[in-house]
């Protein structure tokens, strides 16, 4: 069975092309540039040179394919041109879907983001809950809308699913989705951690092997038109960063950092960069969201996907012990 996943290049896609790959599916992938050293290689996958930006590409790729994993994303909270934001995310998402429903694709599993839900209150958000504040950024506003979109081509014939990936960390290669190993990393290098000192603050870690299982379990078991998360525990930060610290192997000092102090230092490195012409993720508004509680509930997945949560400890084990061997030590 043919099934074209894109994406393939970032921290999920790739590891969703690997394990379609295993399965011994025929994996299309369609990816910008054909000699770039994040492609997935094996023997069933098939390189199609494009971008979800440009439909004659999306049709060719998708050509003779079964099944589609939607994975490509601009995932990042902001950028120069916040335009790119919509091109890729929301238009880029209306090509996939219109070549879908053309090509007669039997099933479509689109990744969203479980930013789009946003922040939680007393409880746990779930699929259904209304999001309680506004959006914040560019990045949630055009998944939502891309979500929109997957659920109008569902009224019109397609059998799609969203699954939403919670806050995803785990071995894989460097980029914008792994922002997780780079933490790691600096607090490998430095053997110090700067814990906001918020540390009652809740939010969701998925671990990147259940969210990719994840995926395959809504392909197989999913109802179309639902939307089901794929998370992981919900941890304050206390308990992450001690979790952390455990299991580095060596000695890792936490050092807690008031989060007026983390406002004033990242008004000044988003300003330096600025004048540097560098791109920063660093904000006010990113500690602002950062002192948010961010918790979900994977219940849903749990009952209708038999989807699986690997324990914190467990996972963060394997992600450092996989950093370690990367001599990031």
């Amino acid at each position: 069975m043919n099934i074209l996943i894109t994406g393939a290049t970032g921290y999920i896609g790739y590891k969703l092309a690997m394990e379609a790959a295993r399965r011994n599916y025929t994996v299309h992938i369609l990816v910008r540039d054909l000699q770039s050293q994040l492609l997935p290689v094996h023997p069933n996958i098939k390189k199609f040179k494009g971008d979800i930006t440009d439909k004659t590409s999306v049709m060719a790729a998708m050509m003779n394919c079964d099944k589609v994993m939607h994975a490509a994303a601009i995932a990042k909270l902001s950028t120069k041109d916040n335009s790119i934001f919509y091109s890729v995310n929301v238009e880029g998402t209306r090509n996939m879907l219109d070549a879908a429903l053309a090509l007669g694709v039997k099933k479509f599993v689109f990744t969203s983001s479980g930013a789009v839900i946003g922040p939680s209150g007393k409880y746990p958000m779930s699929e259904n809950d209304p999001r309680i504040v506004a959006f914040e950024n560019d990045y949630e506003i055009s998944k939502h809308w891309a979500e929109e979109l997957v659920k109008e081509y569902c009224r019109r014939g397609l059998f799609a699913i969203i699954v939403a990936a919670s806050r995803v960390y785990g071995p894989g290669h460097d980029c914008n989705g792994n922002t997780m190993s780079v933490l790691l990393k600096n607090i490998l290098s430095m053997r110090l951690a700067f814990v906001p000192s918020c540390d009652n603050v809740v939010a969701n870690y998925a671990f990147v092997d259940d969210v990719v299982n994840g995926h395959f379990l809504a392909m197989e078991k999913g109802l179309g038109g639902e939307k089901y998360i794929l998370g992981g525990e919900n941890l304050s930060y206390r308990t992450f960063f001690l979790t952390i610290k455990q299991n580095m192997g060596k000695k890792i000092r936490l050092v807690r950092v008031p989060k007026l102090l983390l406002k004033i230092w990242s008004f000044f490195y988003m300003s330096i960069c600025s004048l540097l012409r560098r791109e920063t993720h660093v904000s006010p508004k990113v500690v602002d969201r950062l002192a948010q509680n961010r918790a979900l509930s994977c219940d849903k997945a749990i009952r209708q996907l038999s989807y699986s949560i690997t324990p914190f400890s467990e996972g963060i084990q394997k992600t450092i012990f996989h950093l370690k061997n990367k001599n990031y030590a």
